[in-house]
């Protein structure tokens, strides 16, 4: 059976190279996308960029709010608080961009359990 990772509150994530290298696919491929026409190009544009990589398409919101210098999921859930992105919705995807390797956890204290 494996252990469940736990962080601690304090727990900072950031981008890892390849999370880097997802945004800024994704700054290029909405670039793109602006010049077409309409919200389903844009969307079809946004699923092109995700599947590849194992994402969804708003985990993009996701990879830009931890960014590189790295954030505590407290504070992304109260950047994206605004958008109805609830607590639970962000460490769901911190739990699937850390198994996709996408975040890391900044170097510091991990719990086990």
């Amino acid at each position: 059976m494996s252990e469940k990772v736990r962080y601690s509150r304090s727990q900072k994530f950031r981008l890892s190279e390849k999370g880097a290298e997802a945004v800024r696919a994704y700054e290029v491929t909405i670039a793109e996308a602006r010049t077409g026409h309409g919200r389903a190009e844009f969307e079809a544009a946004r699923n092109a960029w995700g599947t590849p990589r194992g994402l969804t398409a708003d985990d993009a919101t996701f990879l830009v709010e931890f960014g590189l210098k790295g954030r505590t999921l407290k504070e992304t859930a109260e950047s994206l608080a605004d958008c109805g992105t609830t607590p639970k919705q962000v460490k769901d995807a911190a739990d699937r961009l850390l198994g996709l390797s996408m975040i890391e956890a900044v170097p510091g204290e991990v719990e086990v359990r």
